[in-house]
């Protein structure tokens, strides 16, 4: 006789079949004869569990893209809202774009910890997926617990928690490409020792080709736009990150201490657009953070659970841009009567941060908890160029320090959830001013600003039946103004010490649903109703000019009204196929506009873009992907997974489409690009191998300003993965 028992869920997402042990005589269940074939135990993941929050939520599983060991910039590129917008190819500017909010209106955490002002070259695009076990991408409203002033939502990455593993990946691909990423854990559960590391590097020619515009040197004159390679774009980043302490103790499940040490180097080939052309611009970044985390759960009293985590960075920029030559796109060069290709400078730009948070969470009972979170930050930021040593600002500290304090109050029963919440946002800054510009009485001036907000909001979930979820969650949020937006960078991108915080009333409605069918078909669908209400919405513009720059202020109101979907259908562990899409309508709603600090006319008239769509922002895509795993080839045990993707973007003007005749207007152009890969994964799991080719078709693709990124691209990716035996 075979007995078969099955536990249950309200969703049936993860599988695990335990073999039954022998009984012994003295059991009261007899087995004499009897077999028992298996357990089945099917539950939910860690990952589908973050996704049943009242949030408005995605949470991307990477454990199934080691193999390709991808960026994670490509990897949240996938996601609905989601746009990464790139300047280029390895090591180029990019804006994270989530729900019509960019830059630093969506905040980045690792494990917890904001990543604002890590250095340039700690980012997602230098992250391979390997590093993380789940990527956690909220959209609006936050949780209490990760404490920022994100007003769009925020991106959560959480390491791997292997207690121990060795495991490293190498990526050889076009235009010289290398990228290499190591991995590892170690844990004594005897004496709660542990240690953990992550590093990576990379590096890259990114001498690809693109369509630019060419002038002849000797007369100015454009002679069209021709096929040519990029020259000055060269890119390495190195990163490591380690920590060592103990974990399972009875004064703490965990006390890491760490640093995180990277720094990079990127020639720079053009400015803000294609027609600025540079042959000798260069930047570097280097940081050290140090970085202290503690964790206890039932802190004097079951139910009260306290995590706490402290960082210093330490973060150093350099911008060199001295030559006295002009290039033009065919990498020809003549000498200049000026020095510096875009803007003169050899710049060093120091920032120095502070940054604590602590949370407490008590659990009243099975139903009710409460949390209390508290962020300080701390920026002291200070530049020094020594092409104009007379310079007034020269090592003058501008400071920028926030406090936030949030108080969260959850109720939870089987089918439904409800969360509330307020947030206190307070702001100081000392920066200066240019005053009088262009007048003999031109001078700085100290600019000192206090400024306080209160925040508030809630989320709510209910299963209307096991398999599907509705959501609602809305939040009055604020943003303070980051260092980089109030500051600049000291090159392209200038300073504004005027900007406001900016505020957004943030709804959400969504459905969920997630199925099973006979055990070998299953269905997610999920789709949502993005509204957002915006004032003082913080938009970064260009100046379309020889020499573009770039620069944050303050756009009086915009009100963004968006709708995305997702579709997913997976078959056993063989095939799957999905698909998103995204629209979202971003109108500037300020009917006037205020001059102000103008020598010719100062007040309000009428807004001429009232009604019209944001600029430079996409407002429609859609991605698919789809995927077939050939088990046990060549071996038992081995796989060989073919994996296919695509993404559409559709047009977008640079600036106000209703400003300007239609023929002089600049635009990004409609794109759909291909991607597909094959990998071979062998010894259970231990080395794989993938071959990859991006942008299949050599489309000419562009993010921002019509900078133009890499066509078609192929890579070999290695991997070894070796847990404890």
């Amino acid at each position: 006789m075979k007995i078969h028992f099955r536990l249950t869920t309200w969703a049936l997402l993860a599988t695990t079949t335990l073999p039954l042990a022998a009984q012994s005589e003295g059991d009261s269940l007899m087995l004499d004869d009897q077999e028992l074939e298996a357990i089945e135990v099917v539950a939910k993941s860690k990952a589908r569990k973050l996704q049943e929050q009242a949030y408005a939520i995605s949470v991307i599983d990477l454990k199934n893209r080691y193999t390709a060991a991808s960026p994670l910039n490509k990897v949240l590129n996938t996601v609905t809202s989601v746009r990464v917008r790139e300047d280029g190819g390895v090591g180029s500017n990019y804006t994270f774009a989530m729900n019509g909010f960019s830059g630093n209106q969506v905040k980045f955490f690792l494990d917890g910890i904001p990543m604002d002002n890590f250095g340039s070259s700690f980012n997602l695009a230098n992250f391979s997926a390997n590093i993380a076990e789940r990527v956690e991408v909220y959209k609006g409203v936050l949780p209490v617990s990760l404490g920022a002033d994100a007003l769009g939502g925020a991106v959560n990455i959480v390491t791997r928690v292997n207690a121990n593993y060795l495991e490293a990946t190498y990526s050889v691909g076009s235009f010289n490409t290398h990228k290499v990423s190591l991995a590892g854990a170690y844990t004594n559960t005897g004496t709660g020792f542990t240690f953990r590391a992550n590093a990576f590097f990379n590096y890259s020619d990114n001498d690809y080709k693109v369509y630019a515009p060419i002038v002849d040197l000797s007369t100015g004159r454009s002679l069209g736009d021709a096929w040519v390679k990029r020259f000055n774009d060269a890119y390495y980043s190195a990163g490591l990150k380690m920590e060592t302490g103990v974990i399972a103790k009875p004064w703490a499940d965990q006390l890491l201490v760490g640093v995180i040490l990277s720094g990079n180097d990127k020639h720079i080939q053009t400015g803000a657009t294609m027609d600025a052309v540079y042959g000798r611009v260069k930047s570097r970044s280097y940081s050290l953070i140090p970085t202290l985390r503690y964790k206890k759960t039932n802190l004097f009293t079951p139910g009260l659970d306290l995590s706490l985590y402290a960082t210093y960075n330490v973060v150093n920029t350099y911008n060199v841009d001295t030559a006295a030559v002009d290039y033009n796109w065919l990498g020809e060069s003549v000498p200049s009567t000026s020095r510096g290709e875009g803007y003169l400078t050899d710049a060093l730009i120091k920032e120095r941060q502070w940054q604590a948070n602590a949370n407490l969470n008590y659990l009243i009972d099975d139903h009710q908890s409460v949390t209390l979170n508290h962020i300080v930050t701390s920026m002291d930021h200070k530049q020094n160029d020594r092409e104009y040593p007379e310079y007034s600002m020269n090592d003058r500290s501008q400071y920028l320090t926030k406090n936030i304090t949030g108080l969260g109050y959850q109720l939870r029963y089987d089918r439904w959830n409800v969360n509330v919440f307020g947030k206190m946002y307070f702001l100081y800054s000392s920066s200066h001013k240019l005053i009088d510009q262009f007048l003999a009485s031109e001078h700085w001036e100290q600019v000192k600003e206090r400024k306080h907000n209160f925040g508030y909001g809630a989320a709510a979930t209910y299963f209307l039946f096991p398999f599907l979820q509705a959501k609602v969650s809305f939040e009055q949020a604020y943003r303070m103004p980051e260092a980089i937006e109030m500051f600049g960078d000291g090159f392209i991108q200038k300073s504004n010490p005027d900007l406001n915080p900016e505020n957004s009333k943030n709804l959400n409605i969504g459905l969920a649903f997630d199925k099973r069918f006979n055990e070998d078909h299953h269905v997610m669908a999920e789709t949502n109703y993005i509204y957002r209400h915006t004032k003082d919405f913080i938009f970064k513009g260009v100046s379309l000019t020889s020499d573009p720059t770039m620069s944050y202020d303050n756009v009086g109101k915009a009100i963004t009204h968006g709708v995305e979907a997702s579709l997913r259908y997976e078959y056993k562990r063989q095939f799957h196929i999905a698909g998103n899409l995204t629209y979202q309508d971003i109108t500037d709603r300020e009917r006037t506009t205020r001059t102000t600090d103008s020598y010719v006319e100062q007040g309000s008239s009428e807004n001429t873009s009232y009604g019209q769509r944001m600029p430079n922002i996409p407002y429609f895509f859609v991605n698919a992907e789809a995927g077939y795993n050939f088990h046990n080839v060549f071996a038992r045990g081995n796989t060989l997974s073919l994996e296919y993707s695509c993404d559409y973007v559709y047009k977008y003007y640079l600036s106000f489409a209703g400003l300007g005749r239609p023929t002089s207007k600049k635009y990004i152009p409609t794109q759909f690009s291909h991607n597909a890969s094959l990998s071979y994964l062998m010894g259970d799991g231990k080395y794989s191998v993938a071959l990859e080719c991006t942008n299949l078709t050599n489309e000419k693709l562009y993010d921002n300003y019509r900078l133009q990124k890499p066509g078609r691209a192929f890579n070999v990716k290695f991997r070894v993965y070796l847990p404890k035996m």
